[in-house]
């Protein structure tokens, strides 16, 4: 990249109003976007809604004021955590447009999510992000030294509009269906090279939910128990 170009987007970087990226940019939860809550129809890894009892979430939309290699523990939001923290390599730097940028190097990320109350397993755990322009090493991403059981772009946008010109936008989402619960839930994952603006980050942990045919089934076993229970009292109750 020229020395001119390099110098603009510096400057585009640095001169951008500090707002949270769930203002600097598309809205991730709207219509049409990637992100999904996990209440939503259509996030398939949900069924449960953000703060219920036995569940945990983090969010990070903005990494002003933090520091390579040193813990970022300013989230957006959160519920049931005792602690949630984002890092990131040297030569990354939080610009004052909210996001993650390097001009030289890989980006590298490491997410460390602590439940204020622990799960026994088995569980299931989602992650969201957004990046801009150089995409993330979708293979690099790990949870606790585990590849995602299922995961993959849920929207992209080639020529977003961005305070650095057109970039591609990409939203991308890895779940997790867990038999044992960790104590510390963290994130590994890096871009393929430099010039990647990481915009923001959301993890939901939870133990999984039945689905309507499984509830049905729970149902129908738990009806079919308490007619034994009650046919074995009246039997007892008949002899003599």
């Amino acid at each position: 990249m020229k020395l001119k170009s390099i110098s603009l987007i510096a400057g585009l970087l640095l001169t951008a109003p500090a707002l949270a990226d769930i203002a600097n940019g598309p809205d991730p939860y709207a219509a049409g976007f990637g992100f999904d809550k996990p209440s939503d129809a259509t996030a398939a890894w949900g069924g449960w809604a953000r703060g219920d009892a036995g569940t945990a979430y983090a969010e990070w939309d903005n990494f002003v004021g933090g520091m390579p290699g040193t813990p970022y523990s300013s989230v957006y939001d959160s519920s049931g955590v005792s602690s949630a923290t984002f890092t990131w390599n040297a030569g990354t730097f939080g610009a004052t447009s909210g996001n993650l940028y390097s001009f030289t190097g890989s980006q590298i990320f490491d997410i460390d999510v602590t439940p204020a109350l622990a799960f026994n397993g088995p569980l299931t755990v989602a992650l969201q992000f957004e990046t801009w322009g150089t995409v993330m090493d979708y293979g690099s991403i790990q949870l606790n030294g585990i590849a995602p059981t299922s995961a993959g772009v849920t929207y992209t946008d080639p020529n977003f509009s961005s305070s650095m010109g057109p970039v591609e936008l990409n939203h991308y989402l890895a779940v997790w269906n867990l038999n044992a619960a960790p104590t510390v839930f963290h994130i590994d994952m890096q871009s393929i090279g430099p010039h990647q603006s990481f915009t923001q980050a959301a993890l939901d942990i939870a133990a999984p939910v039945p689905e309507l045919g499984e509830w049905a089934m729970l149902l129908a076993g738990l009806g079919l128990m308490g007619t034994i229970i009650r046919r074995r009292s009246a039997g007892n109750n008949t002899q003599v």
